[in-house]
């Protein structure tokens, strides 16, 4: 069990990696993140959806490689991987001599030289403060949003709760009918998590935005919308590796499929479910500079514009209080989940 879970939430960073790739690409690094943003710019929305389906597509892969993988581990799935990661390699070609060219080098040390000493003159310690507070609040509503609706999408996104023969419908011989209606929710709860989650928060924000207005609400909004398909499939992967042998001890006693999920399966899987509801928020918290990059409001918007007119020392400000934000956030979380555990 211990490394199913290990290996559900490797492949979760995947998917991560295939998101941050696309946020990246928004800052001119290329690819799909990159092709997004010029579509937004030219209100080209065809080709806009084309792009979000494209991410969806890449994502729903990388899930059902996921549902796969754990169930047939063995020495050639490893062996792929590996090979995967080396062709990966190969066909980007990174030129990592530039790591250590003398124009990085330079480069570096105009940026360090500018930035120092800081500036704490240049933003007031109230406007820092509000700002921070604005921060933390989208951070909490993206959060309990994102959380409550992942515990209930994540039971119908589950393999094992809703088909015939499993454990809310123990009965294997029902009608097509009703094997039909179980797989159909059970596709299009996974559907629309998988779609949430792959639309990385930054665009989520510009979409939204776009149609509301800039401020926090869009920012914790489209922080919510992601993450809701993050929570959704780890808590979705925590039911389908529940423990087994006390489910199946309630069941032999003949305890109803709501009984059962009430003093069985919820109990058994709330602590698992807080934990990642807390990890997200930290998160969340440091999401929410990136979603306040493009315009949602918090300390993100006050970074945009001090790079945007080359303030360093100023930046180095807003850094650091945003690294104490993230620290008090990061000491609750861990304080909260460890209390659960």
């Amino acid at each position: 069990q211990a490394f199913s879970n290990l290996l559900s939430y490797s492949l979760y960073r995947f998917e991560c990696s295939v998101r941050s790739a696309t946020v990246l690409g928004l800052v001119g690094a290329g690819g799909l993140g990159y092709e997004i943003l010029l579509s937004l710019q030219s209100l080209r929305y065809e080709q806009l959806w084309t792009f979000f389906y494209t991410l969806v597509l890449l994502n729903g892969v990388i899930d059902i490689s996921s549902v796969i993988l754990r169930r047939s581990i063995n020495f050639k799935v490893v062996l792929i991987l590996v090979v995967l990661c080396c062709w990966s390699f190969w066909y980007v070609s990174p030129d990592v001599s530039k790591f250590w060219s003398p124009r990085t080098q330079q480069l570096l040390g105009d940026i360090a030289q500018a930035s120092f000493p800081l500036n704490f003159q240049a933003v007031p310690l109230s406007q820092l403060g509000q700002l921070s507070l604005q921060t933390l609040g989208m951070s909490i509503l993206a959060t309990a949003g994102s959380g409550i609706g992942g515990i209930f999408l994540s039971f119908p996104a589950a393999h094992n709760f809703w088909l015939p023969g499993k454990l809310l419908n123990p009965n294997p011989k029902v009608t097509s009918l009703a094997g039909l209606q179980g797989w159909t929710i059970l596709i299009l709860t996974r559907s629309v998590l998988l779609f949430c989650r792959a639309i990385p928060a930054p665009i989520w924000a510009l979409v939204v935005m776009f149609v509301m207005f800039p401020g926090i609400l869009p920012g914790a909004i489209a922080l919510g919308l992601h993450n809701l398909g993050i929570l959704g499939r780890l808590m979705a992967e925590v039911n389908e590796n529940l423990d087994k042998p006390p489910l199946e001890a309630l069941k032999s006693q003949g305890t109803p499929g709501l009984l059962l999920f009430l003093y069985g399966i919820f109990p058994m899987n709330l602590p698992r479910f807080l934990a990642y509801i807390f990890y997200r928020w930290e998160v969340c918290m440091r999401e929410t500079v990136i979603v306040g990059l493009v315009g949602a409001g918090g300390l993100g918007v006050l970074l945009t514009e001090q790079l945007s007119s080359f303030d360093y020392p100023s930046v180095g400000v807003t850094l650091i209080c945003f690294v104490l934000l993230t620290f008090v956030v990061d000491w609750i979380s861990a304080v909260v989940r460890a209390s659960i555990q």
